[in-house]
């Protein structure tokens, strides 16, 4: 398939996990993809990987969270390209803790990056979005839809995501930019193998976020985003899918 010739994508977050996946997957089917992502070398990486498979990507080092940043991330992304067609929002961090011992400033950078960075990525992004018509693809969490132990600030993020997107569907929707947001469950990437039982935690709990068949890579994810951003998907907006094997059906 070739769903993205002559189209622009923004993927933040692909050093690595889904956001790298995802940039993959959209530049092989022939997209411009512009790889950002607070770790320099890891992402230049990405886009190098990329280049040599045939596809063309440019690598940008870029802090969700910096207003400033974002700024410099879009002016480098239209300077090279002229336009932006889609911005997929996949940049993240997440922590385990038990809530009664969970310190404000781990809170306030998780919902720092998670929701203020993809915030201010699409407020930066939609006066391109909006020229030409495009697609917004916001990395939800399952953790974001359901209750999931230990994860109070990562879960509170993502359920801002979740409403962040469907107030720009609204929003944007009849001025033809759609948002759409993904929420994973049961995806083995390297965020995920960080996964430490907090002290005192009940092992118990882990049965209400497995899948129903087996954990997958990041590729099934990606899958997806390449899905809503392309044509393809021309008639879903405001919408929140799950990728997760079954957990919360």
């Amino acid at each position: 398939m070739k769903r993205f010739e002559d189209k622009v994508t923004i993927v933040t977050g692909s050093a690595a996990g889904i956001g790298k996946a995802s940039a993959e997957r959209i530049a092989s089917e022939g997209g411009r993809v512009v790889c950002t992502d607070i770790q320099t070398e890891a992402v230049m990486a990405t886009a190098k990987e990329i280049r040599d498979a045939g596809g063309e990507a440019l690598a940008l080092a870029c802090d969700v969270s910096d207003p400033s940043d974002v700024a410099k991330t879009i002016e480098a992304t239209v300077s090279e390209y002229g336009k932006i067609d889609n911005l997929c929002n996949i940049a993240g961090i997440l922590h385990f803790d038990n809530t009664l011992d969970l310190e404000l400033e781990k809170w306030n950078r998780i919902l720092k990056v998670n929701l203020t960075g993809t915030f201010l990525m699409c407020q930066a992004a939609l006066p391109h979005l909006l020229d030409g018509g495009g697609s917004i693809v916001n990395m939800a969490s399952t953790a974001g839809l359901a209750g999931h132990p230990w994860t109070a600030a990562y879960s509170a993020s993502k359920g801002g995501v979740l409403a962040l997107t469907s107030t720009l569907a609204v929003e944007y929707g009849k001025k033809g930019v759609r948002a759409n947001s993904v929420c994973p469950g049961s995806v083995k990437t390297a965020m995920h193998d960080q996964f430490v039982l907090p002290e005192g935690a009940d092992a118990k709990l882990l049965e209400r976020i497995m899948p129903l068949d087996t954990f997958r890579g990041p590729e099934v994810v990606a899958a997806l985003v390449a899905f809503l951003a392309s044509d393809d998907a021309a008639h879903i907006n405001g919408e929140k899918i799950r990728v997760d094997g079954g957990t919360l059906a």
